[in-house]
C-alpha cells in the first residue's frame, strides 16, 4: 500500500544520516554508497547451532515421511522472485521425484502449474526450529531466484541455513554472493541443468564437512563480528 519511491527515499534519508550502512547485498551496498560512502556488503547469516543439528539424529517429519523420496526441498516465502519454472520442469521429467515447499504463499503468486502435479508437494509454515529435521532427510536443498530486478538484491536466509546442514544444495546462480560458494553447491543456469543438478545429489559428494564449515564462517556470530571489526576500526565501537 506503500509508493516504492518513497520508501526508497526514506531508506536513502535513513541512510544518508547514518554513521555506517551495511547492505546484505552488492547491488544494495552500490546504491546506498550514493548518499553514504561508507555503505559495505554483509550478506544474511544463519542460526549455525540450530542448523547443524541436521548433521546428527533428528526423526523425519511425519508429512515429510509420507512423500515418496527422493525428496528435494524449498524452504522459504513462495512469492514472484522464486524460479518456479524448474521444478514444473523437473517435477514432469521425473515423475519419480518429490518436491516439496515450505513456506507462505504471498500474493500475487499462480502456483495452479505445480499444484496441479501429482508429485509437488505445499507443506506450509513450519517452525524454525523444525526445519533442521525436514532438511536432514531431504536429497538436496533448493535456492530458486529467478533472474529479476528483485532477486539480485536479496540476500538468502535460507541458503545459509541449508549450508549449515551440510546436506547438498541446488541453487539457481542468483542472487550473485551464492556463486562463491560454486565449488560446494550445484548450479543450474537451465531447467535441464536443474535436473541433472538435483539427479547429481543422490551420490554423496564429500563435501558435506566443508559445506558445514562454510556455514559455521556465515553464522550471526561471523557476520556481527565483521560489522564489529568495521566499527571498532572507525571509532564508532570501543
Amino acid at each position: 500500500v506503500m509508493n516504492p519511491k518513497v520508501v526508497d527515499q526514506m531508506e536513502f534519508d535513513l541512510a544518508g544520516e547514518a554513521d555506517q550502512v551495511f547492505a546484505t547485498a552488492t547491488r544494495l551496498a552500490a546504491r546506498l554508497r550514493a548518499v553514504n560512502e561508507t555503505a559495505v556488503m554483509i550478506p544474511n547469516g544463519a542460526n549455525y547451532e540450530r542448523f547443524s543439528a541436521a548433521a546428527g539424529d533428528l526423526p523425519c517429519p511425519d508429512d515429510l515421511a509420507a512423500l515418496k523420496p527422493p525428496v528435494f526441498l524449498f524452504i522459504g516465502a513462495l512469492q514472484s522472485c522464486i524460479e518456479y519454472d524448474y521444478v514444473e520442469y523437473a517435477a514432469k521429467e521425473k515423475p519419480e521425484w518429490s518436491f516439496a515447499f515450505i513456506g507462505g504463499e504471498k500474493p500475487g503468486v499462480d502456483l495452479s502449474a505445480l499444484r496441479a502435479l501429482p508429485n509437488v508437494h505445499f507443506l506450509g509454515l513450519k517452525p524454525n526450529e523444525e526445519l533442521p529435521a525436514y532438511i536432514k532427510h531431504s536429497a538436496a536443498c533448493l535456492n530458486l531466484f529467478a533472474d529479476n530486478e528483485l532477486s539480485r538484491d536479496v540476500s538468502p536466509l535460507k541458503f545459509y541455513e541449508y549450508l549449515a546442514t551440510g546436506r547438498p544444495v541446488v541453487s539457481t546462480p542468483q542472487p550473485e554472493q551464492v556463486l562463491q560458494y560454486e565449488g560446494l553447491i550445484r548450479v543450474a543456469r537451465s531447467a535441464g541443468e536443474f535436473v541433472s543438478a538435483c539427479e547429481a545429489c543422490l551420490t554423496d559428494d564429500g563435501l558435506s564437512d566443508a559445506r558445514m564449515a562454510e556455514g559455521r564462517r556465515c553464522s550471526w556470530d561471523a557476520r556481527v563480528a565483521q560489522m564489529c571489526e568495521i566499527l571498532k576500526a572507525k571509532e564508532i565501537f570501543q
